[in-house]
């Protein structure tokens, strides 16, 4: 097959949708969520058990992703949040939460909780997020799903083969930017394994875009002419090209944030080892 791609991105898109995949999930992505879970095994299949729970799914989300830009404040907040839920299911089971109209009960032990740690709960930035989400928990409980997020995606993605309908009532939610929504997109997808699912014109939706990727996408598309593209322009150039290459676009997109991240995190590192996988290449013959 004639691939519309110089051989030099498909190595490179082949080189991080391999090991460094597997090492991303493996030592940032499974013990993240296994953390958030409250789970002590960071199997894909016991946190995929895991965020079927409506309750374990939004502490999961609070833990590991709803603060994640929030720099030096990320870890108290999602303590606070994760805190806050707890205390909910101290007064009521969760699936009555679940069928309430609203997050009011949640926002409330939000604000007992910031009160008791001396936190400033700043509602103009913090209860969209929390609120938000758990909100969005329960629509997915009354439109007939269990109230776990996870699951309202994935069962969006199998059954209609699209995944815009569900990022764009995430980017909905107040303080829920499209990164956010687009990293828990690809990361349910991937611990659902059903990428092949999407259809091609929504994989855009599941390719993230940070510095790592957004460097990475001057080796690889040919027809970038912005220095400073949108990122959904980079999405859905990356992930054409990923399919292009017969790749993963999620293995890629994790693999390359593994390797600016972790191998690479300085521009001379990262163009050095593009360097070294591309010659590496050429000399065992595989391009």
């Amino acid at each position: 097959m004639t691939w519309d791609i110089r051989p030099e991105a498909v190595i490179l898109i082949r080189a991080m949708a391999g090991t460094r995949a597997d090492r991303y999930a493996a030592d940032i992505l499974l013990p993240g969520l296994s953390k958030g879970l409250g789970l002590r095994a960071h199997s894909v299949a016991d946190i995929r058990e895991g965020m079927t729970s409506p309750f374990q799914c939004l502490q999961a989300i609070f833990a590991h992703y709803a603060f994640s830009r929030r720099g030096k404040e990320r870890a108290e907040l999602s303590e606070v949040a994760v805190a806050a839920l707890r205390r909910l299911t101290e007064e009521l089971d969760f699936d009555q939460f679940l069928k309430e109209r609203d997050a009011t009960r949640l926002w409330a032990c939000y604000l007992s909780c910031c009160e008791q740690t001396g936190r400033k709960p700043m509602e103009q930035l913090n209860r969209g997020v929390i609120a938000g989400l758990a909100e969005l928990a329960q629509e997915a409980y009354r439109a007939g799903g269990s109230g776990s997020i996870a699951l309202w995606l994935a069962d969006g993605i199998v059954r209609t083969g699209r995944v815009e309908p569900q990022f764009m009532r995430m980017v909905d939610i107040r303080s829920v930017g499209p990164k956010l929504a687009s990293v828990l997109a690809r990361d349910v997808t991937f611990l659902f394994d059903i990428e092949d699912r999407i259809d091609p014109v929504d994989r855009l939706y599941v390719q993230p875009i940070d510095k790592h990727l957004r460097a990475f996408s001057h080796y690889v598309v040919d027809e970038l002419a912005e220095a400073d593209a949108a990122d959904w322009i980079l999405a859905g150039k990356l992930a054409k090209y990923a399919r292009r290459a017969d790749a993963s676009g999620i293995r890629f997109n994790m693999g390359a944030t593994f390797y600016g991240s972790r191998e690479a995190p300085t521009p001379a590192l990262f163009e050095a080892g593009i360097r070294q996988i591309i010659a590496q290449a050429k000399h065992t013959g595989s391009i």
